[in-house]
């Protein structure tokens, strides 16, 4: 009995030796050197970055076929898959860091930088609403005297968000542009400010001279249906020489343009 409870003395003490010991190897693996720890927040960052660059790319799908000619499967391939990103810019440009051009702070998780590619923050935008405003495709036509091909074709495209449509709700999503940049492609399509100018003034004429050509064309309408109609001349016969008829005892005579007869008897 004392031989066996001496053993398990022994075995239950190098148990906890060995115990206290791996804990020791394990708090000597939690201690991390300065370097390492850099290492880690490097990588945490990148990843951040990653995670907010998808925001800004699209992962679509192509299904891979032997057939150049065949028409595209609509099921997604497993095997092949493509990110198109809005900007065509490259990773290293999404990992680098972007600052606000008004307080120098990190903005690559912004608004206007996500949707329009502008360096500036949120909270700078919100300060500054009339310089950072968005404004519809078809305010920005009439304000700056755009077509839509300046809008939507001409390089290098404007980028755009979408919203529901306030005044109603059943219509499509409308595009928002921003002010600065619509002014920048007016400048670019008209020549500066000068040009701008002149062509508002040409519109303003254009639609005089529309107007005046929709009056004229009015009035003239009204004048051919208020304007009276001439009455027809009633025909007045001429009857030629007078023709007696003995056996029915009666008198007639024939128009001469129109060859009405007319039989009359006589008293």
């Amino acid at each position: 009995h004392y031989y066996i409870t001496n053993n398990l003395r022994f075995t239950m003490e190098e148990t906890v030796d060995s115990i206290d010991s791996d804990l020791g190897h394990a708090d000597k693996k939690v201690k991390l050197t300065k370097s390492t720890i850099a290492m880690i927040e490097r990588k945490r960052q990148n990843a951040i970055l990653l995670r907010e660059s998808r925001l800004q790319c699209r992962v679509t799908a192509v299904s891979s076929s032997s057939n150049s000619d065949s028409k595209a499967s609509c099921k997604p391939s497993k095997n092949k898959i493509v990110i198109c990103s809005k900007d065509s810019s490259d990773l290293t440009n999404l990992l680098s860091s972007v600052n606000c051009r008004e307080c120098n702070i990190h903005c690559n998780a912004s608004y206007l930088y996500e949707k329009f590619g502008e360096n500036v923050c949120d909270e700078c935008r919100a300060k500054d609403k009339d310089q950072f405003k968005l404004m519809s495709k078809t305010d920005a036509k009439n304000e700056f005297v755009l077509k839509d091909c300046d809008l939507d074709l001409r390089e290098p495209l404007l980028k755009f968000s979408t919203a529901p449509n306030p005044h109603n709700q059943r219509a499509g999503f409308m595009k928002l542009y921003l002010l600065g940049q619509v002014y920048e492609r007016a400048c670019e399509v008209h020549g500066g400010d000068e040009g701008i100018d002149k062509a508002i003034l040409q519109r303003s004429k254009n639609r005089e001279v529309l107007a005046q050509q929709k009056m004229n064309q009015k009035l003239k309408e009204l004048r051919k249906n208020s304007k009276p109609r001439q009455m027809k001349k009633a025909h007045v016969h001429e009857y030629g020489k007078e023709v007696y008829d003995e056996d029915n005892d009666e008198y007639s005579h024939c128009c001469k343009s129109c060859h009405y007869t007319e039989t009359y008897e006589k008293l």
